[in-house]
């Protein structure tokens, strides 16, 4: 016997094994078992969500044997005709082929006459925005009024083709794309039937590139099991189709919040010896980051979900929420530049180093080259590095191991020369420092004065926390930090530096009026240095810009 693919095999019957269009399947039923039937029906959605699957149990509900009912018997000659393609009272149309007006007229030619053997003369026409306009003109007529014994059934993907004359004679029902937890399950209830083995990450993967479509989903399987010889694992699904593996994703991830440029060009080396799909290794990026995004949130609800826990928990603890959130912005805009790049190789590590250099800490401090964990290596990536220092729990904007001593924090000068130096402040935390002046400290109470036009932002209660918990943490005791808005006789560090940059301006106007060129531009013209147009050398001023 020849074998019959799964996405054909597994087309639904009935209304009950229809999966993920309830919303349907409850209207169509109720009309069924009401008698409460339209002449023409419209059905909606992308590819593969079963809408001439609907439609075709709607044609055996309408003309069973047993009467019309939302549950046909799939027994008697017209549901099994029409299961075979065989029923003549169902006239299939392919719109797509037959978009001339005089084959549409040819068919509607036949509409006055009776069905041959059932209660209704049905046409299907699947993608039935392809006709022509004149043969929508020739079709509203007929389709407004037809005779009691015609029923017409339409499909599309695309409705905004379709005249609104026609759209207005119709029942219109959306299909939706289906949950990827949706065909995981469906897929989870067929292969079991089919002897085939798998993993739950497999599954999960073919769920998610089949974007929706259950005929997708089930075609995938199909090359899949061909492909990995009856036993679905996860690394046999994704070499077939391209995607890559989360260990590269973990060790993208890891790498980022090393600010390791080196081990990210390393891994994105490894992923083209392995010809993986650049636009799928950006969507598996996202995803990750999507998943670390609600973890940070929910993170019983997300680890319910996901197969990779433990990865998930560790990157989690690696990276700040603000982080996660930057790195999917950058990669959501990376992803719709990817055509422009040159090549897909130099997308994808553009995207990935700008993940980094937009990072305040890549700005403040330069990107590193410390080691960071290699491609493939699972759930050792915790114990690798910083990134296990990053992963204990610790205050947030914390980024470095504790000091080796404690430091002193009593002046204005021991403040300023802290919030300068140190590379645990880093992001808003850093920003409200900067602006911040030292007034004084009793015992473990520290008090900071701010400006009056300080941003609401920066001046937030979690900053101020987080600072202080930083504080804690260098000073060696516990810290209480009091917070005055004001004036201040001792500067701040943004006042510190910017009286730093006036007086290397000045320095710079003093050597430039005693070059030649200068002094004779000014005995002949007057002239005098821009100030303005000075630029002076890019030393890290402690700031995060």
């Amino acid at each position: 016997m020849s074998y019959l693919v799964l996405a054909r095999k597994w087309r639904p019957r009935n209304f009950e094994e229809v999966v993920g269009q309830d919303h349907v399947v409850r209207t169509l039923s109720h009309s069924l078992d009401n008698e409460r039937l339209h002449h023409a029906y419209l059905f909606t959605g992308t590819r593969g969500v079963g809408k001439t699957t609907i439609a075709r149990i709607l044609a055996k509900a309408l003309n069973c044997e047993q009467g019309i009912t939302a549950k046909p018997c799939n027994q008697c000659d017209a549901c099994t005709g029409v299961d075979q393609g065989s029923y003549i009272d169902l006239i299939e149309v392919d719109a797509a082929s037959k978009t001339k007006v005089e084959d549409t007229r040819a068919l509607l030619d036949n509409v006055p006459y009776q069905p041959t053997s059932g209660r209704f003369k049905i046409y299907l026409f699947d993608e039935i925005h392809m006709l022509s306009g004149h043969s929508f003109n020739a079709f509203l007529k007929t389709l407004e009024e037809p005779p009691s014994h015609v029923k017409f059934l339409m499909a599309t993907t695309d409705p905004q083709k379709l005249p609104i004359t026609v759209l207005s004679r119709c029942i219109q029902f959306n299909l939706r794309a289906m949950d990827t937890e949706e065909i995981g399950r469906q897929l989870t209830t067929i292969l079991p039937e089919e002897g085939v083995a798998f993993e739950p990450a497999a599954i999960n993967a073919i769920a998610r590139l089949s974007q929706g479509s259950m005929r997708d989903a089930l075609s995938i399987v199909d090359q899949a099991i061909s492909f990995a010889e009856g036993n679905l694992s996860e690394a046999a699904v994704r070499d077939m189709l391209g995607m890559l593996s989360y260990d590269y994703i973990s060790s993208i991830l890891f790498a980022l919040a090393e600010r390791n440029a080196d081990e990210i060009l390393k891994i994105v080396d490894k992923m083209f010896e392995r010809s993986v799909n650049i636009e799928s290794a950006l969507d598996d990026l996202l995803l990750q980051l999507h998943q670390l995004g609600l973890h940070k949130a929910a993170p019983k609800i997300v680890e319910s979900r996901v197969d990779n826990v433990e990865q998930l928990q560790q990157l989690s603890k690696a990276l700040s929420a603000e982080e996660i959130q930057l790195y999917y912005q950058i990669g959501l805009l990376g992803k719709r530049d990817l055509e422009q790049a040159p090549t897909p190789r130099i997308g994808l590590e553009m995207v990935l180093l700008r993940m980094m250099t937009f990072h305040p800490e890549s700005q403040s401090a330069g990107i590193t080259s410390a080691p960071a964990p290699a491609a493939g290596t699972g759930t050792e990536h915790a114990t690798s590095g910083s990134a296990a220092r990053r992963a204990q729990p610790q205050p947030a904007s914390s980024a470095e191991p504790p000091p080796a001593r404690n430091i002193n924090i009593s002046t204005a000068e021991e403040w300023l020369a802290f919030v300068q130096s140190s590379r645990s402040l880093s992001g808003m935390v850093k920003q409200f420092a900067n602006m911040a002046s030292f007034e004084s400290r009793d015992g473990n109470k520290i008090v900071l004065v701010i400006p009056d036009n300080a941003p609401p932002s920066t001046t937030r209660k979690d900053n101020v926390t987080n600072l202080q918990n930083i504080l804690s943490k260098v000073v060696g005791q516990e810290i209480e930090l009091s917070i005055r808005k004001g004036s201040s006789d001792n500067s701040s560090p943004n006042d510190y530096v910017a009286r730093k940059q006036r007086h290397a301006v000045e320095q710079a106007i003093e050597q430039i009026e005693q070059e030649e060129i200068p002094k004779m531009l000014r005995q002949e013209f007057d002239a005098s240095p821009d100030t303005d147009s000075i630029r002076l050398p890019n030393h890290n001023s402690g700031q995060t810009g």
